[in-house]
């Protein structure tokens, strides 16, 4: 069952990065369409649910907005540079989200077929004398 696991994980990965479509994993890896599209919903599902424990973590203040401004010529070249930054930095973190369900969906994989606890829980207790 867990090479079953690794071989459908591979084909989701292949999928995500764009070697195969759907219907040539379907062929490759010798399953059903729904199959596919199960395997993908599932691994998805997963980076969903890694990304909503990432966001739980405590948030930054909210920025204090500025008055606005009449605009000058600088100011629109300066708008087009911070898009174009903005835009840069939002495909940044489309490939930090595909690398960290890439790096979760290996460790899950290894986990599971080398039996090794990569994610280990910590072996200390909190004391409870410092109340």
């Amino acid at each position: 069952m867990q090479q079953h696991e690794l071989t459908m994980r591979q084909m989701v990965e292949q999928i995500h990065l764009g070697k195969l479509n759907m219907d040539q994993a379907a062929v490759q890896f010798n399953v059903n369409r729904k199959t596919v599209r199960h395997w993908v919903d599932k691994v998805e599902k997963e980076a969903q649910t890694n990304q909503e424990i990432v966001s739980e973590l405590p948030n930054l203040p909210p920025l204090q907005k500025k008055a606005v401004t009449p605009r000058s010529p600088l100011q629109s070249e300066d708008q087009h540079e911070l898009r174009a930054k903005v835009h840069a930095l939002e495909q940044e973190l489309e490939v930090a989200k595909f690398k960290a369900l890439y790096y979760s969906t290996i460790v899950k994989v290894a986990e599971q077929e080398l039996g090794v606890d990569i994610e280990k829980k910590s072996a200390t207790k909190p004391s409870d004398s410092c109340s």
